[in-house]
């Protein structure tokens, strides 16, 4: 089993990871105050820890080659190899790590982005050398560590990034994906950790139990059907129709579980999903409503405190 281990790691302001991840899928979330770019660069071995160390199953990647090799990575800022053009220097990535199966044209077409091979690298601008970048980590299958920074951001469509980490995650790999968007993080899936003041440190994920932040709500073509499967899933989800469209409110152990065991019971029986979100709106609507409540609190008290003061003489005013 692949184990990615990183022990007091730090570089710049990500101060200190503890961490140890074996086969799996893990999205790290922070704000954008946090370096996220340098977690990916020590997992795959870009650059080397201040302190601490990083080991990807016993071996430092930024020390051994070998070790790189196994690691499909998406950084912030993408560079290519030298060559005429984007397929050349694709065919050049691949080269370098053994790939055979398929060529770079097979590369960049599997992921929607051919009509970049022809156009020279130079002339090609941060979200675009991210692309290329990201259909070669995609494209490598023999990865035993694939780390992405910000998957969701680049022209590739997510339903096939989305599709290849899935593809990743089944045949054995330790997928690590990075982003400040809890919307990306919740499309990206896998236990979630979170970087605070430079720190990160492995917690299990939580399991907060019955309640409506595990419920979700799903509006497919046949509810009553799909109900039926859902009550005999090995999870042991409950569900129940709400509303005049037929809705079910399904709730399970966890929520990403819950989703995907929707997803696949639904494909797997040609039921067609309509709508799939939680029941509760997502942190980015909560956190608005709780700052406008502030700001509500703030002039509602600020205007009370100026009508109950009594009334100031002009400046330069004195007494009497």
């Amino acid at each position: 089993m692949t184990t990615l281990l990183f022990q007091g790691a730090g570089l710049g302001p990500l101060r200190s990871v503890d961490l140890q991840l074996t086969t799996g899928r893990y999205v790290v979330l922070s704000n954008e105050g946090e370096s996220l770019r340098s977690l990916v660069a020590l997992a795959a071995g870009r650059e080397a820890p201040r302190v601490g160390r990083v080991l990807l199953d016993g071996a430092a990647p930024v020390l051994a080659p070998e070790a790189r090799r196994r690691v499909a990575a998406l950084f912030d800022d993408e560079a290519l190899p030298p060559g005429r053009s984007v397929e050349r220097s694709v065919a050049r990535a691949l080269a370098a790590r053994g790939e055979t199966k398929r060529t770079a044209a097979q590369v960049l077409a599997d992921a929607g982005i051919a009509q970049l091979a022809q156009l020279a690298a130079r002339d090609l601008g941060p979200r675009e050398l991210r692309s290329v970048g990201l259909a070669l980590a995609l494209a490598h299958d023999s990865a035993t560590l694939v780390a992405l920074h910000e998957p969701l951001t680049t022209l590739i469509a997510k339903q096939h990034v989305l599709a290849a980490l899935e593809r990743h995650t089944m045949r054995g790999a330790i997928v690590l994906t990075t982003t400040t968007s809890s919307a990306d993080a919740n499309q990206l899936g896998g236990s979630w950790l979170c970087v605070e003041l430079g720190r990160l440190q492995a917690t299990p994920t939580p399991r907060l139990g019955q309640g409506p932040w595990q419920q979700v709500l799903v509006e497919a073509v046949d509810v009553r059907a799909l109900s039926l499967l859902l009550h005999e899933s090995a999870l042991g989800l409950t569900s129940e129709l709400v509303g005049p469209a037929g809705q079910l409110k399904v709730s399970g152990p966890a929520l990403d579980d819950t989703v995907r065991e929707i997803i696949q019971l639904a494909r797997k029986h040609g039921i067609e999903l309509k709508r799939l979100e939680p029941a509760l709106p997502p942190v980015e609507a909560l956190l608005a409503a709780r700052a406008g409540f502030a700001r509500g609190a703030y002039e509602a008290s600020r205007l009370a405190a100026r009508d109950a003061a009594p009334a100031l003489p002009p400046y330069g005013a004195g007494a009497p």
